[in-house]
């Protein structure tokens, strides 16, 4: 790939401490200039470690039975419940059930939340600091909003959402995390009037919307970035003949955004199934999806080399 500014994008960590750590240290590897991290960093849900009544702590984990002495073996199961992108939890018996009833299991979860975050940042300031790395960072749909001040006090990186900053002497980049509407009713959703209402106030600030970068969270619609599970009225998966049928769920738009503004650059997350690279509008801009496979640890991300009037694009996966 020719020099110029390197952009190295990820999106949907989803809590994976393990993809996380292999973004940062991304540096040392690509050698990125920039780094973006396109939404959906909060996990999805508690892992229990249940004390038992001999002292030792018990969990099913992705089909595998551990029941552990407090000590490093418990330690290390915590750790790999935190690659996956789960919260694990240290819980006597019946405490996350009484917590449900009484209806605080949520502030637990965001705490937890609000912890995994806090740690994160303080290793992107340990990392990314002595290197004078920029790292642009938002919220995605998944996120709750409560997040956004961590990132607005975050030691090192920019919460780059709604605003406009500049990559380089070329290239701006506008960034927002809202996803159009879903059948789940996530913490961060738009309307497509919303959406675009947000993408041309953004759009209007830019000083040249033709070689900047839109970091949008949702794919364009009907690009096949956004082919997702197609699902029925009670969100179960259709299959014909044992085939997993797909739709487009993307944004129209951010269709409509880059087909009217011809950006540089759109780069997008949300669809974790459709990772891709495309070409849109009639400057032919670079569009791409580095999807996510974050519960196994692999990291899936995007090198995009900026020159003035052109960007070039791959996909990595580490």
């Amino acid at each position: 790939m020719a020099k110029g500014t390197l952009l190295y994008f990820v999106s949907d960590l989803h809590g994976s401490s393990l993809c996380f750590r292999k973004f940062v240290n991304a540096t040392g590897v690509y050698k990125p200039t920039v780094l973006v991290l396109g939404g959906d960093v909060a996990g999805k849900a508690i892992q229990s470690i249940v004390k038992g009544p001999n002292g030792r702590w018990n969990c099913t984990f992705v089909g595998k039975r551990y029941e552990l002495t407090e000590g490093s073996e418990l330690a290390e199961l915590e750790r790999l419940i935190a690659d996956h992108g789960y919260y694990p939890y240290r819980a006597e018996p019946g405490e996350l059930e009484a917590m449900e009833a009484d209806g605080t299991l949520d502030d637990l979860f965001y705490r937890l939340m609000r912890d995994r975050l806090a740690e994160w940042l303080d290793i992107a300031d340990t990392r990314l600091r002595p290197q004078g790395v920029p790292l642009y960072l938002m919220l995605g749909n998944d996120d709750p909003p409560e997040l956004a001040e961590m990132l607005d006090r975050a030691p090192w990186g920019v919460h780059a959402e709604g605003k406009v900053v500049r990559l380089d002497d070329e290239h701006e980049m506008i960034s927002w995390g809202y996803a159009n509407t879903t059948p789940w009713h996530t913490y961060r959703e738009q309307d497509e009037q919303q959406l675009a209402a947000a993408y041309a106030g953004l759009a209007d600030r830019l000083e040249r919307p033709e070689r900047a970068v839109f970091n949008l969270h949702p794919p364009p619609y009907a690009t096949q970035l956004d082919d997702a599970p197609a699902l029925d009225d009670d969100l179960r998966v259709q299959a014909v003949l044992g085939q997993v049928q797909y739709r487009a769920v993307g944004s129209t738009a951010v269709r409509d955004i880059e087909a009217e503004r011809q950006p540089l650059v759109g780069l997008h997350g949300h669809i974790h199934e459709s990772s891709g690279i495309r070409r849109l509008g009639k400057r032919r801009g670079v569009i791409l999806n580095p999807g996510s496979d974050y519960s196994t640890g692999a990291l899936n991300g995007a090198l995009v080399s900026l020159h003035k009037d052109r960007a070039d694009a791959q996909l990595v996966r580490g």
